[in-house]
């Protein structure tokens, strides 16, 4: 079976579960725990992939290492997951949680790209001046880019605003190069 199409069913179920038990952000962190955990310490993701170690050992270490950390629903569905074989997918059902979550709480996606890291209360500035303008809940994804000299790329959907240094440089060449031709 396709692997996107596991992740899917597993992360439909598990939002269901958690809807259900009213544990949606709890769940939504502890799928983000997960997702960071596995990118932190490769040797996990390679545990669990590993076919000679037995689903028992694999519980054993899911469970010493979550059981603090997360909500019980969690740890059944990451039980659930290696019971049915189908661990290796944990980091792709985590995501598409995540992604049903962000569906469900009606929050979209925007990118800045800035010269500089952004700072607390700009990055503050900058989710408050979106919703407001774009009516949205959104999760503000931030880029360095020291090639656009200054100022901001800000992408909210399908719209883009480039207010770079690069950009209006490039406006300025485009205006250039095209009086150039119209006087010939």
């Amino acid at each position: 079976m396709n692997n996107g199409k596991i992740s899917v069913r597993y992360a439909k179920a598990l939002i269901m579960s958690a809807k259900e038990q009213k544990l949606l952000d709890p769940v939504r962190k502890d799928m983000e725990l997960l997702l960071k955990t596995l990118r932190a310490v490769p040797e996990l993701l390679q545990l669990l992939e590993s076919p000679v170690v037995e689903p028992a050992q694999k519980l054993k270490v899911m469970n010493a290492i979550f059981s603090s950390k997360t909500e019980a629903l969690t740890l059944s569905f990451i039980k659930l997951a290696i019971t049915n074989n189908r661990e290796e997918y944990l980091p792709g059902m985590a995501r598409m949680y995540i992604d049903l979550y962000k569906q469900e709480k009606g929050i979209k996606q925007a990118f800045v790209t800035t010269a500089v890291p952004v700072e607390k209360e700009i990055r503050t500035a900058i989710i408050n001046m979106i919703r407001k303008v774009f009516h949205i809940d959104i999760e503000l994804n931030e880029k360095v880019d020291e090639h656009i000299i200054g100022g901001f790329i800000l992408q909210v959907e399908d719209q883009l605003l480039d207010a770079s240094v690069t950009g209006q440089i490039n406006k300025i060449r485009k205006s250039l190069i095209n009086k150039t031709y119209e006087k010939r």
